[in-house]
């Protein structure tokens, strides 16, 4: 993981996984879920402009998939 991810992960792991959690009512499947955005994060060719707003995003789409 690079270091601009790796620290990003630092800082909003906790807060992504409870944004799912309050949508899915799910602790360890929002738990699977914030590393399912994570991956989706890494395997991107280029860094989004605002990567946390980014995966906020990518995590709404997977609990809403997940309902």
């Amino acid at each position: 993981m690079s270091e601009p991810w790796a620290s990003l992960y630092r800082q909003v792991w906790d807060d992504l996984v409870r944004y799912i959690d309050r949508r899915i009512w799910d602790p360890e499947r929002a738990q699977e879920l914030a590393q399912e955005t994570f991956i989706r994060a890494l395997r991107e060719e280029e860094t989004p402009d605002s990567p946390r707003a980014w995966l906020f995003t990518v995590a709404a789409n997977l609990a809403r998939d997940e309902a």
